[in-house]
């Protein structure tokens, strides 16, 4: 009955209308989700098609085209020693015929061509000169056999698999006029085998195959498979797929099997044999399901932080909790944020590095480009909803820290310029960085969190300004006293303002001046909460002035250190110093226990030159390194959460082996755990760096620039 009471208490002081509101728009974000959801999955569907169809038809055109060549060599070969017979030549000369053909064959078109062969005029000749024993009788092998039975133009034997080679063979044939000779010409279809898998290893999931008219597989994208005859197995997908392709069947057809679902596409070519290309659904499906869990997992998210804030408030007014409650509650909450931020910052380096890996594909259309870019948008949007609720956090239990650090102050107002002044350029704006001297070369302080707050206002101020506005953004030294400096910064804009009624409500969580604001230019309301607690830790001071229709202006004081005489940090390198010559042919060690996470590395790697090997958990990383030679591995990419081991017990592991490279050898964090005690902890085992994920190629280069070159 209490808990009843305090629900009915929260309900009654969040007010009806809020109850209704908050339920609205978690009813419209389902709606979306589930739109946005079925507009996937049609895509989806339509790219498998069109795969499907393109592979199918590709390996049919190449089968054919292999295939096709050999067939008008026996035709051909067959219409000379036909005309040789009826002029009654001496079988002497038609064995130069098929000696200096298959000769000729052999130099201009395969080296592969075993060379012509038959029994012509009651006497077995080879045109490469082999010499059967004397038990071998021509007439009662299959090659003759075969083709003395069928009536085509030119017989396609039963093919075979080589139990040496490993290769399937088959012979091609043709019966001469005579009705009782037979020439013939053995083909490999090793070729068609590495077509196979070529053309399957351009869509994931996908396998291709060959089948003869028998149900023999003679070519497979999976090696194993080789020989197998499907329609002799039972309970195999195989054994599925032809019961699928002999019965009565299209070119196309969706196939069920051991709870997975696959499509079927499928194309004649010369033999009466089919080229098959088989495509597993459920990869192509797996972004989506990721995209909808991760919007689910956010969803909820921010529904029970919305809550738990609400719910707490609402507390405040019934009793107030016992400090151990309160410290049992800030530390549960820390670590549920904090394996929330794994789980979902996982996901969503998924769907970045897959979505920019598919945006360098130069063959996709317009439309797929522009649906993915709409969903690198709503990932990175994602994302910054995350990082705005994870630092809310942080800043209510007191785990968010101030680092006292020398930096250079015109380094600091070129990044916001960059920053700020890009997101003006592309809403047309104009932007203008005014600073008043005198100002120190460099101040001491956490610049990071300093930028951060400022860069949050003038974000809002590009948010909330419509074109051709303009962003005013100055900075002066406002006191100074001994080692400490007060900088003063005024952040004016053009844009819409706000009532002086909301100005009171300006820095509380969650707050937007209205409900049409929050649909025009969404946001998660937490931005100016965060700033003003960065500028409070700090020792500031933050003040606004706003009219509606007239524009906004904000002032932020906050003190710094002065920067004596001491060995400043190496400024980073530019974009136009950067040598990324020098990654090229790098190897690298990738400790990831998602596979989908590590493939969608290994790709950006390669897109970059490098390549990489992959192990599936910390331990794992340390045998591969342990048992590679010294040097193999330029740097080791670790993620801090895996199984058996983890990322820091593994890098301790490393850095304690016997060997030259296991104290210098770069071990860069590449984790979705971003709090700052994770990157002390990195850095405290041995790492030499730690970049969040989702996964900045651009930073990882940096990094790699940075701790690999000239080492």
């Amino acid at each position: 009955m209490d808990k009843w009471r305090k629900i009915r208490e929260v309900i009654k002081n969040m007010g009806a209308k809020s109850v209704i509101a908050s339920s609205l728009v978690f009813l419209i974000t389902v709606a979306a989700t589930c739109a946005g959801g079925y507009h996937f999955y049609r895509t989806t569907k339509e790219s498998i098609c069109l795969q499907g169809k393109v592979n199918a038809v590709q390996s049919a055109k190449e089968f054919d085209g292999y295939l096709l060549v050999r067939k008008n060599t026996v035709i051909l070969a067959g219409h000379v020693v036909d005309e040789m017979i009826r002029e009654n030549k001496p079988n002497s000369e038609i064995l130069e015929y098929l000696t200096a053909e298959s000769l000729s064959i052999k130099k201009s078109i395969d080296m592969d061509y075993t060379g012509l062969y038959g029994w012509i005029n009651g006497e077995y000749l080879d045109g490469v000169g082999w010499v059967p024993d004397d038990d071998y009788v021509p007439t009662e092998r299959p090659w003759y056999l075969e083709t003395m039975a069928d009536d085509s133009e030119v017989t396609f034997v039963k093919p075979y698999l080589d139990d040496q080679t490993k290769t399937v063979l088959t012979t091609m044939a043709k019966r001469l006029s005579d009705g009782v000779s037979v020439i013939a010409l053995d083909v490999t279809l090793s070729r068609i085998e590495v077509i196979t898998q070529q053309i399957a290893q351009q869509t994931p999931g996908s396998y291709g195959l060959v089948l003869d008219k028998g149900g023999q597989v003679i070519a497979h994208s999976d090696d194993p498979e080789l020989g197998k005859n499907y329609l002799e197995e039972k309970d195999t997908l195989g054994a599925a797929l032809a019961s699928a392709l002999y019965g009565e069947h299209d070119q196309q057809f969706e196939l069920r099997f051991n709870g997975e679902e696959y499509m079927v596409f499928t194309e004649r070519i010369e033999g009466g044999w089919q080229a098959v290309s088989l495509i597993n659904t459920r990869v192509f499906y797996r972004p989506l399901i990721i995209l909808l869990s991760t919007l689910a997992l956010v969803t909820l998210m921010e529904a029970a932080v919305f809550i738990a804030i609400l719910y707490n408030q609402s507390a405040k007014n019934l009793a107030v909790a016992s400090a151990e409650e309160a410290h049992s509650a800030n530390r549960a909450k820390s670590r549920f944020l904090s394996r929330m931020s794994h789980e979902i910052r996982t996901p969503i380096n998924a769907i970045i590095g897959l979505d920019s890996i598919a945006l360098r594909d130069e063959s996709i259309s317009p439309h797929t480009r522009d649906e993915l870019n709409k969903i690198g948008a709503s990932a990175r949007h994602l994302l910054s909803i995350i990082n705005d609720i994870l630092d809310m956090s942080r800043i209510e239990s007191g785990h968010m820290e101030l680092r006292e650090e020398h930096f250079s102050f015109r380094d600091f107002l070129e990044q916001i310029r960059i920053i700020v002044g890009g997101q003006c350029d592309d809403k047309g704006l104009r932007f203008v960085c005014n600073p008043i001297d005198p100002l120190d070369e460099y101040y001491v302080g956490d610049s990071l969190k300093l930028k951060q707050a400022i860069i949050n206002i003038l974000g809002n101020s590009v948010k909330f300004t419509d074109p051709p506005g303009t962003i005013t953004f100055t900075v002066e030294q406002a006191a100074s006293a001994g080692d400490r400096v007060t900088l003063r910064f005024t952040m004016a804009d053009t844009g819409v303002g706000m009532d002086a009624d909301y100005l009171p409500r300006l820095f509380e969580a969650f707050s937007q001046e209205d409900t049409g604001n929050t649909t025009r230019y969404g946001g998660s309301g937490l931005g100016m909460a965060i700033t003003k607690s960065i500028v409070d830790m700090m020792g500031g001071e933050i003040g606004v002035q706003s009219e509606k229709g007239r524009g906004t202006t904000f002032t932020v004081s906050v003190s710094l250190g002065r920067a004596h005489e001491t060995v400043l940090p190496e400024a980073a390198p530019s974009e136009t110093e950067r040598d990324d010559g020098a990654l090229k042919g790098m190897h690298l060690l990738i400790a990831e226990d998602q596979e989908m996470n590590a493939e969608i590395l290994a790709d950006l790697l390669d897109l970059e030159d490098m390549s990489c090997e992959w192990a599936e958990n910390g331990q794992r990383a340390v045998e591969l390194f342990a048992q590679c030679e010294t040097g193999h591995f330029d740097a080791i990419l670790m993620d801090m959460r895996m199984p058996v081991m983890d990322g820091l017990a593994a890098t301790r592991e490393i850095r304690r082996l016997h060997r030259p490279d296991a104290a210098t050898v770069p071990i860069i964090a590449l984790s979705a755990n971003a709090f700052e005690e994770d990157v002390r902890q990195c850095l405290e085992v041995g790492m030499n760096a730690h970049l969040s994920k989702p996964v900045d190629i651009e930073l990882l280069k940096e990094a790699l620039l940075k701790y690999t070159v000239g080492r």
